[in-house]
């Protein structure tokens, strides 16, 4: 049973963090939850004790302290400087400051050696990057031999979802965005190796494991 985050202790939570996954996962509904659930119960295992992790898209930071809470030595990668502010303090919630580190950066992973990460994770930016199959070679180099993916992404779903996503999204223009379907899965499937995905139709979501391509 999941308790609200307010009513207990930071100390409480840092111990069971994923008893508090909606908290980390900072939006999205419980098909959202239920995939990662699914990705770290059946893929990734609850303990990265040892594992570098590169989490591209990182927001305000709760799934990079996520994962550093779970034992992982983390970097959060986002264009957004603002975000990144919010994303230490953040890590200084958690007291993950020497396991987590922000980087502000965009789809160019060149900063980063090749063989550098054990996991690769993202929630909701593939469907934003251009010249998807050129960046997902990138993620593939950077990657260590036997690596892993976590790809959580909007599916596209039923033409009405558009109109709704019109007026939820009136920030940006959403019409940029290639939702998922079969083709960019085939994209992700001809990069990686063992590509496994799994779907949640309404919302439309698809969560994507796959191993650094051998």
């Amino acid at each position: 049973m999941k308790t609200a985050v307010s009513t207990v202790s930071a100390e409480e939570i840092a111990k069971h963090p994923l008893m508090h996954l909606d908290y980390f996962m900072e939006w999205g509904a419980g098909a959202w939850r239920r995939l990662m659930a699914y990705a770290l119960e059946h893929f990734l295992g609850t303990n990265l004790q040892g594992q570098h992790v590169l989490e591209i898209g990182s927001r305000y930071g709760r799934m990079t302290c996520l994962f550093a809470l779970l034992g992982g030595k983390v970097i959060g990668v986002d264009l957004n400087k603002a975000s990144l502010s919010v994303a230490q303090d953040e890590a200084t919630k958690w007291k993950v400051t020497d396991r987590v580190a922000f980087i502000q950066g965009g789809e160019n992973l060149s900063i980063f050696k090749d063989n550098s990460f054990d996991v690769v994770f993202s929630k909701s930016v593939l469907v934003v990057v251009p010249g998807l199959g050129h960046f997902l070679e990138e993620v593939n180099a950077k990657l260590k031999p036997g690596g892993k993916i976590v790809f959580l992404e909007n599916a596209k779903g039923p033409w009405f979802l558009h109109v709704l996503r019109t007026f939820r999204h009136r920030k940006w223009d959403y019409t940029k965005a290639s939702y998922f379907t079969p083709e960019e899965i085939g994209v992700v499937s001809g990069v990686f190796d063992d590509v496994t995905v799994r779907k949640h139709s309404f919302p439309p979501v698809v969560l994507i494991l796959g191993h650094k391509r051998s």
